[in-house]
């Protein structure tokens, strides 16, 4: 280790020493092994405070982590972002049971998993990811010391960051870790090991890097030098308090749809605040805003829906997906009579007729012209809505197809630990042990048929927006059929290894996989999760409440206004998709 480490390290132990007695000789637990494991439940949380080097707290800089971020013998906290790193990095245990100290390797890669252009949501411009980092480093248990009736251990890690180049060979990424050093990393934190919780962390990061830059609507990538020196300390454990939780959601909820209304323009629409909206770009935002009001418990015949109806009572727009919100913002509403009904037909006979010859599936259009997996769902959406409308057998059979075979193997099997309603038979009982898949974002091109199954596919791995719109897309496509027995498998098993892959990188802190602009759309992720959920009648994911936990973190985030991002030109997308999930947040 280098001597700068040796320094940071000291620096990082005397922050940290003053709340420790000296080391002392330990005694009896010498004699046997030991285990430190995290112990925050799924339904708890901590939160940690972010402390100046004098060790004040930082006001208005708190890290709150849930409990279903945690294993026993690791963590789940995801990073989109380089300034948190080092919170995944801190939260490390040695990784087996040890006498009176121990000392480990650990290695981690950032950014690295590529997706397509589809895994994003909306008109988000940013398709590049940050560079790919490598970091490799030692931790070692330095000292296990008594503090009153705890017994804490203080573990200090060193790493270093290499760059990754990421080239394609025969249209399959490869990344190699090269040798260029692009900065360190130390750390020491105080862990409790009775407790098993972090009770505070240092770390000094200095990083050559990238950083996303918001530029309207969009993000774009620029270099940066990062040079941090952090402390963190636990202030209070708690409880997801069902009631309280709903109550704070509830409230939440309201001011958020007050803020939509006052956002709504004279024409009944609503848009984005830069003038001119595109007519597409009207209408995907008022379908959008028009079905979380729908969802938070806004009344049909309110004024402000019912102009938002007439807004939308217009040609079919060139974009395919804002034609798909169209139709099913009009059909949920309920056609005021025939002739309203009517017309939502028309407008899903073109939605019909937008569809890709070859394989009966929906594509954003544009220069995206291959069908994917989000387009598909969105548009099959619309049609189950759409009130008196014909839809072909062979639109259903030609999604269960896609959304069945489209999948890519993840590496581990998942033991499924799901609750669903009482009523639900979403998935069959059993296997409960599973082989996870994500799903291709796309038919794979214009020489292959679905995405790695027939020659000339490629096979781009979709993000969990893809994920989670595979899972919609089966759930509605497969009750508009009677399957056979073998059709009936196939959707099972699609189904029970989705909800794996989501069961086994739980998050609802950024978008899996974190590499392109998608993964920081926490909010939009939150809002299109929360249906799909709801119409799987899932309660739980590993113990986890998924509307406590998002109802949760997105009211950490909303503004003194009732929006999300206030006074940004994301602010309208956000808060209809944050008011999505709030609003199916269940009293006790």
């Amino acid at each position: 280790m280098s001597k700068d480490y040796v320094r940071t390290l000291l620096l990082l132990a005397l922050c940290l020493a003053p709340s420790l007695r000296p080391p002392r000789a330990e005694t009896g637990q010498d004699k046997g092994t030991r285990k430190i494991e995290w112990k925050l439940a799924p339904g708890k949380t901590a939160l940690y405070q972010f402390l100046d080097k004098a060790g004040k707290p930082i006001k208005g800089q708190e890290f709150l982590l849930l409990g279903s971020e945690l294993t026993p013998s690791g963590n789940r906290i995801a990073v989109d972002k380089v300034e948190d790193i080092p919170l995944s990095l801190v939260f490390q245990l040695p990784p087996e049971p040890f006498r009176s100290s121990a000392a480990w390797d650990h290695s981690a890669t950032f950014f690295h998993e590529a997706a397509g252009a589809f895994g994003m949501i909306e008109s988000f411009a940013g398709f590049g990811g940050l560079r790919p980092l490598f970091a490799r480093g030692r931790y070692a248990v330095k000292s296990i010391q008594k503090k009153g009736d705890d017994e804490v251990a203080v573990i200090d890690g060193g790493f270093t960051f290499f760059e990754v180049r990421r080239d394609s060979v025969n249209n399959e990424t490869r990344f190699t870790v090269t040798k260029n050093d692009l900065g360190t990393l130390a750390t020491s934190i105080q862990v409790s090991v009775p407790r098993g919780l972090l009770l505070k962390a240092g770390w000094q990061l200095k990083l050559k890097a990238q950083e996303r830059i918001p530029d309207r609507g969009a993000s774009r990538v620029a270099d940066r030098t990062f040079t941090t020196h952090e402390i963190l300390e636990l202030r209070e454990e708690g409880d997801l308090d069902p009631a309280k939780v709903a109550a704070t959601a509830a409230a939440g909820a309201k001011r958020a749809v007050e803020w939509l209304r006052k956002q709504q323009k004279p024409t009944g629409a609503w848009g984005a605040p830069r003038l001119p909206n595109a007519p597409g770009e009207a209408i995907s935002h008022t379908g959008l805003v028009l079905r979380a009001l729908l969802a938070a418990g806004v009344p049909a015949d309110d004024p402000a829906l019912v102009a938002a109806a007439k807004s939308l009572q217009v040609p079919a727009p060139q974009e395919t997906s804002a034609l798909a919100r169209q139709i099913a913002a009009l059909s949920l509403l309920g056609p005021a009579g025939p002739q309203e009904e009517e017309e939502i037909r028309k407008l899903a006979n073109e939605l019909l007729r937008r569809r890709e010859p070859r394989t009966n599936l929906w594509s954003a259009g544009g220069r995206n012209d291959s069908p994917d997996a989000i387009s598909t769902a969105r548009a099959l959406e619309a049609l189950a809505l759409a009130p008196g409308l014909r839809v072909p057998d062979e639109v259903w059979k030609s999604a269960i197809e896609f959304f069945t075979t489209a999948t890519i193997d993840e590496e581990k099997e998942v033991e499924l630990d799901l609750e669903f309603e009482k009523d639900a038979t979403t998935i069959a009982a059993d296997p409960k042990k599973v082989l996870p898949v994500a799903w291709a974002v796309d038919v794979g091109g214009r020489q292959g048929g679905i995405a790695g199954l027939m020659p000339g596919g490629s096979v781009r791995r979709g993000s969990y927006f893809v994920l989670a719109a595979a899972l919609d897309g089966l759930m509605i496509a497969a009750p508009k059929l009677t399957l056979d027995e073998k059709q009936r498998q196939a959707v099972d098993s699609a189904l029970r290894r989705g909800f794996a892959n989501l069961q086994a990188r739980w998050t609802l802190r950024t978008v899996p996989p974190t590499e392109a602009a998608w993964c920081h759309q926490r909010i939009e992720f939150a809002g299109v999760l929360a249906p799909m959920l709801a119409r799987a009648k899932l309660d739980r994911i590993a113990k986890s409440d998924w509307r406590l936990e998002g109802a949760t973190m997105l009211l950490r985030d909303q503004g003194d206004d009732g929006s999300w991002w206030p006074g940004t030109e994301q602010s309208l997308v956000k808060t209809a998709y944050a008011l999505q999930l709030l609003s199916r947040v269940r009293a006790p």
